[in-house]
């Protein structure tokens, strides 16, 4: 968080927290709090009082204005300063800045702090900016593998999607993030390890490091260039790492033990992660090892403060197996809320279903759309809009099925393709198509989707060699 605003004179005054840049790249993680291109920017932003310096205790009347203010007066209320404190912050609310037709788009926000016949005042400008509008150099990432060899391939966003094969080995068992200017590969079980490419070089891979034996790493969220989060499937501890590092011997930073919010076994399962503000969000699915991987109660949301790497809480959800196959926690689009799937049991449908989490109230809200309407249980999923979804199910015979939905219910749920064989990943490109990949023989690859009329934009996958497995876009 970096504070903004609030230039007064010593004494009791008022001042703007935000976290990330006051200026934001439409769907910049870094910044903009929902992760998705979306048109809008989501701000995470607190109010604080400050003491300056003479430690003075204080508890103003605090008014607000400007657009998108009209929540601090119940995230702030209440909000004092006790004797000696230096500094007191509310709880992050978000602000949106909606871009409309426009490539730039702002809004301030104003607050006033009135105590014993002074005021202090505090202005924030926060402003968004639409992100490119060209896909011609974009490319998809994609993991391929049998699960006995692992391999990368590159696919053009843009039609007749010209296919590339890198030559840099990856573990058979690995999934795949781009964030900034690298991409990183997190080698799974028996892997164990996280590996950074550097695009510009031909994704040459200039980093490769351990995350401990047996460990089973999930997913990597970075906070920045030198700190990074590890989810580590089999350990009970999450590993922050340097992905900057020189070398393996000043990768590791320090571990954050989650075995308090682990069942019987001592192994919480973490699993998938995103980054919202100066709070991690991790999912702990909680599974019983001792008989074969059942749930073993209602999975968690462990949230971590990022400035002292410290577990503030734990969000219990309505259902059990938070499940995600490859693709990091999703944000909803508008509200910027973590929306997670949660399978139950995946033999059986009905106990399951997405959940919206809301990362500044730090609450649950249960299944907006549960596995009997879904028609199966989720195993990965994408939200475009407040209206419109695209989930892979797999249903009761056991089939693999890609559905579109409107998460507001008040569409029909469509099936748009069926397969025996598993369909491990769905991903939204730059261009706003809906790539799915196929693992279903004799034709593996990647299929496309156009995301207005829900039809396949070609009649045969794109073939990638290996059938695909997990996939990420550079711009």
């Amino acid at each position: 968080m970096r504070a903004a605003a609030g230039a007064t004179p010593a004494g009791c005054r008022v001042a703007w927290q935000l976290a990330g840049t006051a200026a934001c790249r439409d769907g910049d993680p870094a910044c903009d709090a929902d992760g998705v291109a979306d048109g809008a920017c989501t701000f995470a932003v607190a109010v604080c009082l400050d003491a300056a310096g003479d430690g003075g205790a204080c508890a103003p009347r605090l008014r607000f204005g400007g657009r998108g203010a009209a929540g601090f007066a119940g995230v702030a209320g209440g909000l004092a300063l006790a004797e000696a404190a230096p500094r007191a912050c509310s709880a992050e609310a978000p602000v949106r800045v909606a871009l409309g037709h426009r490539r730039r788009a702002a809004t301030v926000l104003r607050a006033v702090a009135r105590e014993t016949g002074r005021s202090r005042r505090a202005r924030l400008r926060v402003a968004c900016v639409a992100g490119p509008t060209t896909t011609a150099r974009a490319r998809a990432v994609v993991v391929t593998t049998d699960f006995e060899t692992g391999a990368l391939a590159t696919v053009g966003v843009d039609p007749p999607h010209a296919v590339g094969h890198p030559a840099v080995p990856i573990h058979s068992d690995a999934v795949v993030r781009a964030i900034g200017d690298r991409v990183y590969v997190v080698n799974r079980f028996l892997g164990d390890n996280l590996q950074v490419l550097d695009p510009a070089r031909g994704l040459a891979t200039i980093l490769q490091c351990s995350t401990g034996p047996g460990s089973n790493p999930h997913d990597v969220v970075l906070a920045d260039a030198h700190k990074a989060y590890v989810t580590r499937f089999d350990r009970p501890e999450l590993w922050v790492v340097d992905p900057s590092a020189a070398g393996c011997g000043q990768f590791f930073r320090t571990a954050i033990d989650l075995s308090p919010w682990a069942d019987a076994d001592g192994i919480p399962e973490m699993d998938q992660m995103a980054l919202v503000g100066d709070r991690l969000f991790v999912t702990l699915e909680r599974l019983d090892r001792t008989r074969s991987f059942a749930p073993a109660g209602k999975s968690l949301v462990a949230v971590i403060d990022t400035t002292t790497d410290a577990v503030v809480g734990a969000i219990e959800l309505a259902g059990a197996n938070a499940f995600g196959e490859t693709a990091g926690l999703v944000r909803e689009p508008g509200s910027g809320k973590l929306v997670v799937a949660e399978a139950g049991n995946v033999y059986r449908t009905g106990d399951g279903g997405l959940e919206r989490v809301d990362p500044f109230a730090l609450r649950a809200e249960g299944f907006f759309i549960d596995e009997t309407a879904l028609g199966g249980n989720v195993t990965d999923f994408v939200l475009l809009s407040p209206t419109r979804g695209y989930a892979v199910l797999i249903d009761d015979a056991l089939r693999n099925v890609l559905v579109a939905f409107d998460p507001t219910g008040a569409a029909p749920v469509r099936r748009l393709l069926v397969r025996t064989q598993f369909l491990p990943e769905l991903a939204v490109a730059p261009d706003r198509t809906l790539w799915l990949a196929d693992r279903s023989l004799p034709a593996p690859g990647i299929r496309v989707f156009d995301t207005t009329t829900d039809r396949p934009v070609s009649a045969d996958a794109i073939d990638v060699g290996l059938p695909p497995f997990a996939m990420a876009f550079l711009p």
